[in-house]
């Protein structure tokens, strides 16, 4: 018989009549249940895009680390304006894109923000969109 066998699992030459976990389960952490083995860590890839059409959008921050966001725009209009605000442990911060460029620019690692915050991008006469990786236990 092998561990397998539905009613039977090997203990050592012998066989318990319950099931057998090679592995205790943690119970915290990235830890599936009968491993203490930890599962991958992903980053899982998010944004917001807004637009003339949606010239507002939010998000909320998750993930079990801190969030590096990378800000893309393209100016589209004479008077565009482009606005960042991240609302964290009941503050809010909100940063002023001036001037913007006439061609497209990307600014990596623009903020740094915690699990739990959330970010809103306001635009006028620009196209924007707001990135970031949340890291997620899987």
């Amino acid at each position: 018989m092998n561990h397998y066998h539905p009613m039977y699992y090997p203990y050592y030459g012998g066989y318990y009549a319950y099931p057998y976990y090679p592995w205790p389960y943690a119970g915290m952490g990235c830890h599936p249940m009968g491993h203490t083995a930890p599962l991958t860590h992903m980053k899982l890839p998010l944004e917001i895009l807004v637009d003339a059409t949606t010239t507002s959008q939010s998000s909320f921050i998750g993930g079990l680390e801190d969030a590096k966001l990378s800000l893309e725009y393209l100016k589209t209009g004479t008077s565009a304006s482009l606005k960042v605000s991240v609302t964290q442990a009941g503050t809010t911060t909100v940063t002023d894109v001036t001037p913007l460029a006439d061609d497209y620019q990307i600014k990596e690692n623009f903020l740094t923000v915690s699990p739990g915050a959330t970010v809103t991008l306001d635009v006028i006469d620009c196209t924007a969109r707001l990135r970031w990786c949340e890291i997620i236990c899987c």
